[in-house]
């Protein structure tokens, strides 16, 4: 069994404990509403494959980290990577259609914040993780023939493996200082990972939506 299949493999257990449950308390009519693989396969490869950032990105350009140096982003690559695990779980959430679909990265998804120096230094911090396992939610907003149309309401962590946040750019021992923020400080870099994997989706999903 290859390393990415024992990751999804113990995703899938731990998510005994992170799975969300829903009451249907409120009916919601499902009546010739299909949703399947394909479904979400044509919706995330309407995702950007990749962002720019700076200047010429759609994001805004430099910004002050501290006197004398400069960061923009983030830049994203590989959100149009995800890849769907397991089955579509429709449910009703006070009386709105909504659907739910994990989705999994075993490392093609990567943000990165180009960075500059007043005397010169250039480069970028990038982060990344070998798997990360996710859960969206989305809105049933239509359906017709040509299919179903879901908006994005928001994604929820499942499970990840082997954060990782370093700098290049830098001298090696710098390097060597940045990189060891991932052993030395898990949480934060978790958190950074996956707010930043949020934003990236909201912005997106509201680029094919727009």
């Amino acid at each position: 069994m290859g390393w990415s299949r024992a990751l999804a493999l113990v995703a899938f257990l731990a998510s005994s404990c992170e799975a969300m449950f829903y009451s249907n308390d409120y009916p919601c009519d499902f009546t010739n509403v299909t949703i399947d693989e394909m479904t979400f396969f044509s919706l995330i490869a309407k995702l950007p494959e990749a962002t720019e950032s700076g200047p010429r990105g759609h994001h805004r350009g430099y910004r002050t980290l501290l006197p004398g140096i400069e960061y923009a982003g983030p830049a994203s690559d590989g959100l149009s990577k995800l890849r769907m695990f397991g089955p579509a779980i429709p449910y009703c959430a006070k009386g709105k259609r909504m659907v739910q679909a994990d989705f999994i990265s075993d490392g093609d998804l990567r943000f990165w914040w180009p960075w500059k120096t007043c005397w010169g230094d250039v480069g970028r911090a990038t982060i990344r993780a070998q798997f990360t396992r996710l859960t969206f939610q989305f809105r049933v907003v239509g359906s017709a023939a040509s299919g179903v149309k879901l908006e994005f309401d928001k994604a929820r962590p499942v499970f990840t493996h082997g954060i990782r946040f370093y700098v290049e750019g830098t001298e090696l021992e710098e390097w060597y200082a940045v990189d060891i923020l991932s052993e030395l400080l898990p949480n934060f870099v978790e958190n950074l990972w996956l707010r930043t994997i949020s934003a990236n989706l909201n912005s997106g999903f509201r680029f094919i939506d727009s």
